[in-house]
């Protein structure tokens, strides 16, 4: 699916988890059983007869039931359904021993984004990681949407690892229909479309080098669409990429490093990575084009309760590439798609304040910019601001996995994100 919605997830506001039903039963240990006394040991005389030595003494008869020597069994209670939801450490509630059972998180998805009038969803987030190997997660996510201005879809996403950890792999697939503005140079005022998506499927294959930190591999990116634009008059430039289906196939490669403490919601290293997709008629594609990336996250802290985050995206378009998909400044505040170009930069940075082990604050902002590029279909944006203010539960302490909502502040206004991991993860390898 258009990656320009942003299921703010940062939406993945407010909504609570949903909570599951379950009693709890307790295990009855068996009744002692009593057993018959011993018996006591005598000596006796015949008549007549002289007396014997004397026998040793004998014990003393053991009267009553014999007791165990471990002492009474105590009842033993098992855990019940909810128990499951509170961490044993802090008594917080918390989905680390659910989702290593097997379990899922269902995440409301409230989408806040202005560019599609709001909406709702639900995913079910099933997260798990290697025993041992922490920064080994793998995750599967399946989700549908809907829109106030009619966008709907459906998709599945799965990241894990194979082969011992040397390769780890992603990949999605989605079906759905996608109504955007579009803000090119000669209608600042935005012109709507429509894409509908037969198909989209996105995947990676990342092979891990000696320093496992580094690794590289083939990049895939294949959809089928039609698209929809109503409006008449428009400069041919622009109008000709709409009202007909569009197959695009890509293949690509990319190179990337990863250090980071947690891939959920990292507090320390880095994570960058430069990748190249082409569309070519040998693929499959229609057109062809190439988009380009380079982004870097990077984690820190000045204190144990004070950290810091600094993201920069550098993106790129080149080539006979369809007007809709030119990237576009992304950050929190600033409407989807609204600066678009062939060039575009956005930089944030996000300072948390760990107020207790569970519990945090943050404040972020940042800028970027868009550059029109040869094909003058956008303007230029000049320098674009945005920033604000949140707050993060950990809700799931083993995985380091943090939930919260962000309130941001841009050109268009206030607008807010619920939260699920960090909110650069889509971003993020």
């Amino acid at each position: 699916m258009n990656k320009g919605i942003r299921h703010h997830v940062r939406p993945y506001t407010v909504g609570s988890l949903v909570a599951a039903a379950g009693l709890a039963w307790i295990a009855s240990p068996a009744n002692a059983q009593d057993m018959p006394p011993a018996g006591t040991l005598t000596s006796s005389t015949a008549e007549g007869q002289s007396s014997p030595p004397a026998p040793p003494p004998s014990p003393p008869a053991v009267q009553g039931p014999l007791v165990s020597t471990d002492g009474p069994a105590e009842p033993r209670k098992k855990k019940g359904f909810f128990s499951r939801f509170i961490d044993e450490e802090d008594h917080g509630l918390d989905f680390s021993n659910f989702l290593a059972g097997g379990g899922f998180i269902p995440v409301p998805i409230i989408i806040t984004e202005p560019a599609v009038d709001g909406g709702f969803g639900l995913a079910a987030a099933f997260i798990s990681t290697h025993p041992g190997k922490p920064r080994q997660i793998t995750k599967h996510i399946i989700g549908a949407f809907k829109t106030g201005n009619g966008s709907d879809g459906i998709g599945y996403f799965q990241s894990g690892y194979l082969f011992d950890g040397r390769l780890n792999y992603k990949f999605g697939i989605g079906h759905g229909k996608i109504t955007l503005e579009s803000f090119p140079s000669f209608a600042p005022q935005g012109v709507q479309y429509t894409n509908k998506y037969d198909y989209g499927i996105l995947g990676s294959a990342m092979l891990h080098l000696k320093d496992d930190r580094f690794s590289l591999g083939p990049l895939l990116d294949f959809r089928k669409l039609s698209s929809r634009l109503d409006i008449q008059g428009l400069p041919d430039d622009f109008a000709s990429n709409f009202n007909h289906t569009l197959h695009t196939g890509a293949l690509g490669f990319g190179f990337h490093f990863d250090n980071r403490d947690n891939p959920l919601t990292p507090t320390k290293g880095t994570n960058a990575y430069i990748e190249g997709k082409f569309n070519r008629g040998a693929f499959g594609s229609d057109r062809d084009y190439e988009t380009y990336a380079v982004e870097t996250y990077a984690f820190d802290k000045f204190t144990s309760n004070l950290r810091f985050g600094y993201k920069f995206e550098l993106k790129a378009i080149r080539g006979d590439f369809p007007v809709y998909f030119a990237p576009a400044i992304d950050l929190r505040g600033v409407q989807a798609m609204q600066y678009q170009g062939m060039n575009v930069l956005s930089t944030e940075l996000e300072l948390t304040w760990q107020l207790t082990p569970r519990w945090a604050l943050l404040g972020f902002g940042g800028g970027g910019t868009s550059d029109g590029g040869s094909r003058r279909i956008y303007k230029d944006s000049g320098a674009i601001w945005a920033g604000g203010a949140g707050f993060r539960y950990k809700l799931a302490r083993k995985l380091g996995f943090d939930a919260g909502m962000d309130f941001a502040y841009g050109p268009g206004g206030f607008v807010f994100y619920l939260q699920f991991g960090h909110a650069w993860s889509l971003g993020m390898d």
